[in-house]
């Protein structure tokens, strides 16, 4: 994914991506080994919830100033460490890894409440140079847990049966 992606559609700054094309990028990136297995393995697991368009964030691909500062804006403030191999000795040659993970506000979406979820994912790290970071983003459905009012047209969204109609 670290190359130009005009070829795909791009949202408010966000390149739209196929959610198989994040392991693969991964793995032209990160050295083969242990660590490369490591951060694909915790990615691929954070993207189990992706089940709309998958989102895609690098500043160096951005087509304008403008872009970077719209995505930038979205980003949460808050981020949590999923994986770090800073510390770690046995690292590749590419580098250490970060992964952290942040959460967008709740919205009302068309049918339901929603949220975006963030992926910070920083590669290729070394003592003299910061890891490069790409971002991920994807939304997913927020259920008031208490109340199942509204469950089957949710099921309905999600399995793409219902129309406007409805």
């Amino acid at each position: 994914m670290n190359q130009k992606t005009s070829k795909y559609k791009v949202k408010d700054g966000w390149d739209i991506i196929p959610k198989e094309y994040v392991s693969k990028d991964i793995k032209g990136i990160i050295s083969k080994g242990k660590e490369q297995d490591r951060v694909v393995d915790i990615v691929e697991d954070l993207l189990m919830d992706c089940h709309t368009e998958l989102s895609w964030f690098f500043s160096e691909n951005a087509e304008s100033i403008e872009d970077q500062d719209m995505v930038y804006e979205s980003l949460p403030d808050n981020w949590k460490t999923v994986y770090s191999s800073v510390h770690l000795n046995d690292l590749p040659d590419s580098g250490y890894n970060i992964i952290e993970l942040g959460y967008g506000d709740v919205y009302e979406g068309a049918s339901f409440q929603q949220r975006d979820i963030f992926i910070c994912l920083s590669m290729n790290g070394c003592s003299l140079a910061s890891a490069l970071s790409e971002y991920l983003k994807f939304t997913i459905p927020v259920i008031d847990r208490y109340s199942l009012y509204g469950i089957k047209k949710l099921v309905d969204v999600m399995n793409g049966h219902l129309t406007t109609a409805t």
